[in-house]
């Protein structure tokens, strides 16, 4: 990871960050985004953590049909306002646009 983390200034090593970004979180947040829709359970502090770390913008670009089937966006929203980093209203995730405060 320290070869991967140096190269964060070429799109390869981005790349490697953000996948890398990806696999850090799942473990620690994915029991909190899966599941039947509406019931949001608070995250865990170890989840919240590894949240506040990673690149939001290139871990949405990642987000597609197959990922929108597993997880609840409106889930992963929850989660990004319980740990304090909440998602840019009207940004999209994947095919998902976060919702404007009152929706």
């Amino acid at each position: 990871m320290v070869i991967v983390a140096n190269a964060s200034t070429t799109s390869i090593g981005t790349e490697g960050i953000c996948i890398g970004d990806m696999f850090a979180l799942i473990p620690k947040c994915i029991m909190y985004v899966i599941g039947p829709p509406g019931a949001k359970v608070k995250p865990s502090q170890e989840c919240c953590d590894a949240w506040l770390k990673v690149d939001i913008p290139c871990l949405c670009s990642k987000v597609n049909d197959d990922v929108e089937a597993t997880i609840d966006m409106e889930k992963v929203v929850y989660i990004a306002d319980y740990c304090k980093r909440p998602l840019t209203p009207g940004s999209k995730c994947g095919t998902y646009t976060v919702p404007t405060a009152g929706h």
